[in-house]
């Protein structure tokens, strides 16, 4: 399926139908095209599930677009576990960056220039403007996509992408490169905004240029010599101090790693050579000597990461109380999901589902959830017995996922199970508003 995302990937976000000039609202349009293409990407199997990751990347992305041309455009989100150097950004504004950018990266001013870039290819209507300019053929182009993902053998796929995509992509080559330059162009100004080195993006793209892992990237974002070398010179003009990596950025980086290589770095400073030791010994479920090395950790750092780990192996010793201590520590300000995610699931190893449900339908109740809280939140119902709220919750997890037809699915069944008059009429009220979205597209 990987090699499969990856055909998608380059030409499909070419034929999102939005309007030439910014516009504040989207269309009805966008947001169908939108909801198809998040299900999409969700049936690769190759988002991220990492809670953690995915809440730093929709911060960080949602504060860029503050700096944005059209900050009021909708935005989202992902992660997406692949080795090529790649990132896009699709219909409704829907942008992903594979964990191969991420893990090339060296600095966080560097994804997040990668980030501004691709917002600005959104902010632009970038999307529309390629699909007037390449007028029919776009069509012919997404239908051999489609065909393509549905053929199982990947050499016909390649053969079905191949021929499609070689009149079109060439015939199309300059126009692109001009919206690169736009993108680049806005894009800097928005990561010199944000207080980021404007530099990030350039070092960056210099960086792909002698990269041999970043093919569909140059095939769908043109690079040149010249644009390098402008990026550069623009970013140059600008002095002065700008932010520091965040720790959030360094351990996100350093897990996945891991997770790639089963080895950690240990050349990065003291603070993230603690962090994944403790993290390392956590997935080896040796939880003593992962509390020795996270101790060792809150004397010279006690940022989120480090309190969500230091609870996290708590939990597994069976300390919830100092556990939710650490998760707590997160949420002085503002609730943070992550946090609350562990500290559910905390409770839910410690056979405490009441306050699990608690905590975690609390957060739900007052903020747009991500898929994995919204999973969870279904476990702990369905542990606790409670049937028809577990389909409730797996209804919502498949919204977030664009799967209407398939959330109403759940919500049905949730019809048969709910105790109460109120729920149901709640749950009925649900599946008509997703039946009336889905019939609008018709």
């Amino acid at each position: 399926m990987k090699i499969l995302l990856s055909l998608l990937i380059v030409p499909l976000f070419a034929f999102a139908l939005s309007v030439p000039e910014l516009q504040l609202s989207e269309s009805l349009d966008e947001k169908k095209r939108g909801g198809d293409f998040l299900q999409l990407i969700w049936d690769t199997d190759l988002v991220i599930s990492d809670i953690e990751a995915t809440t730093y990347l929709q911060k960080l992305g949602q504060e860029l677009t503050t700096y944005s041309e059209n900050p009021r455009k909708h935005f989202g989100f992902l992660f997406l576990k692949d080795d090529s150097i790649n990132a896009f950004a699709g219909p409704y504004g829907y942008i992903g960056i594979h964990t191969g950018m991420l893990l090339s990266s060296d600095f966080e001013s560097e994804l997040a220039g990668v980030l501004c870039h691709e917002i600005s290819h959104v902010t632009q209507n970038h999307l529309v403007r390629f699909s007037k300019k390449s007028g029919k053929q776009n069509y012919l182009l997404l239908a051999g996509m489609l065909a393509a993902a549905l053929v199982d053998n990947n050499k016909a796929s390649e053969a079905i992408f191949t021929s499609t995509l070689a009149g079109t992509l060439q015939q199309n080559i300059n126009f692109t490169r001009e919206h690169e330059w736009e993108a680049d162009r806005i894009g800097t100004a928005m990561l010199k905004r944000s207080g980021f080195d404007p530099k990030g993006m350039a070092n960056f793209f210099a960086k792909l240029k002698d990269s041999t892992n970043a093919q569909e990237f140059l095939q769908s974002h043109p690079l040149s010599i010249n644009r390098i070398a402008d990026s550069l010179q623009r970013s140059d003009r600008t002095l002065g101090s700008y932010r520091k990596d965040s720790f959030e950025y360094a351990t996100i980086k350093a897990k996945l790693h891991y997770q790639k290589y089963n080895r950690i770095k240990t050349e990065n400073g003291k603070a993230i050579t603690y962090y994944m030791q403790a993290y390392q010994a956590f997935d080896e479920q040796n939880y003593k000597n992962a509390k020795r090395y996270i101790d060792r950790l809150l004397l010279i750092d006690k940022s989120k990461p480090s309190c969500i780990l230091a609870g996290r192996i708590a939990s597994k010793l069976g300390n919830v109380v100092l556990a939710q201590q650490y998760f707590n520590k997160n949420n002085s300000n503002e609730k943070d999901e992550a946090s609350v995610y562990y500290a559910a699931k905390a409770y839910l190893d410690n056979q405490q589902l009441h306050l699990g449900i608690s905590i975690l339908k609390s957060f739900l109740r007052a903020n747009q959830g991500n898929y994995e809280s919204y999973k969870l939140l279904a476990l702990l119902y369905l542990k606790q017995g409670d049937f028809g709220r577990s389909h409730i919750q797996s209804a919502k997890a498949l919204i977030v996922q664009g799967k209407l037809d398939q959330a109403i699915g759940r919500y049905e069944r949730a019809k048969t199970l709910v105790d109460s008059q109120d729920l149901y009429d709640i749950v009925n009220a649900k599946i008509n508003t997703l039946k009336q979205i889905i019939n609008l597209y018709k």
